[in-house]
């Protein structure tokens, strides 16, 4: 039985087809569903609890803007990951996306391999495990190792940026960044950031230049270790931007992540 279910709603046939093929070939133990409008894809979305949906914006009849406003609305859709899978990139519908919830933008046309990482980051860890790689980790956990004692290489960063607190400036390395918050590791040198404090986050090209500087707050701090020892702290930051050149700065930062990989 599927672990994990992903809606796709467009009304173009074979933008349909082809999501659907792209997913089932690199996931096919997950259950993939279609709907070729707005009206449809909400009445699925009313029988089946899906953990992803991928869906155009422009469509006859109830647009994707709508459906993701519906979706909101839904207890049990209100944080389910929603990626707008569009031509549209002006800044204008790139706002209205935002207030409405949206996680993120992928531009058609697309690459096959762009559309595999949105599904991976957005669907969550359980898709890049098969049933191969389950079986190696429960022998690993049998053995008492653990998948992180065998893999201690830190990912590599995604991006520079820096924090702007009360307490000063830190650098930090960006995890994880959307157009709605940031995940990022700051160096436990001279203090760390406090919860919920407000903050200014400095996002930087590899050239060093700032791309963005995007308010918002300490959403959640964690260690990234087990000991009181940790030399690095991850801080959550949420967005509050609605800055549309902000927005459009940062859509393409986003976007150029995806180009190096």
């Amino acid at each position: 039985m599927s672990e994990l279910k992903i809606l796709i709603v467009d009304d173009a046939r074979f933008i349909r087809d082809h999501v659907t093929r792209i997913v089932k070939d690199h996931f096919p133990d997950y259950q993939v569903d279609a709907a070729e409008d707005g009206s449809i894809g909400r009445d699925l979305m009313g029988k089946t609890q899906y953990d992803l949906i991928l869906c155009d914006w422009e469509m006859p009849g109830m647009s994707g803007l709508e459906v993701l406003q519906w979706a909101r609305q839904q207890p049990a859709y209100a944080d389910i990951p929603f990626v707008m899978v569009t031509s549209r990139g002006e800044r204008d519908y790139v706002l209205q996306a935002i207030q409405a919830g949206v996680n993120d933008y992928m531009g058609k046309p697309f690459e096959d391999t762009a559309l595999v990482e949105k599904v991976k980051k957005y669907a969550g860890k359980r898709l890049e495990a098969s049933a191969e790689s389950r079986r190696k980790a429960a022998q690993m956990l049998a053995s008492g190792k653990s998948a992180a004692a065998q893999n201690k290489a830190p990912k590599k960063p995604k991006g520079l940026a820096q924090l702007r607190v009360g307490a000063g400036v830190f650098k930090c390395a960006i995890k994880e960044i959307t157009l709605q918050h940031a995940q990022i590791a700051v160096k436990r040198e001279d203090g760390i950031p406090t919860l919920l404090e407000q903050c200014v986050m400095d996002i930087e090209q590899s050239s060093g230049k700032s791309v963005a500087q995007m308010n918002g707050f300490v959403a959640a701090l964690s260690a990234n270790e087990r000991t009181t020892e940790t030399t690095f702290i991850t801080v959550d930051v949420q967005f509050v931007d609605n800055d549309p050149d902000k927005l459009e700065v940062l859509t393409g930062f986003i976007a150029s992540l995806s180009k190096k990989k």
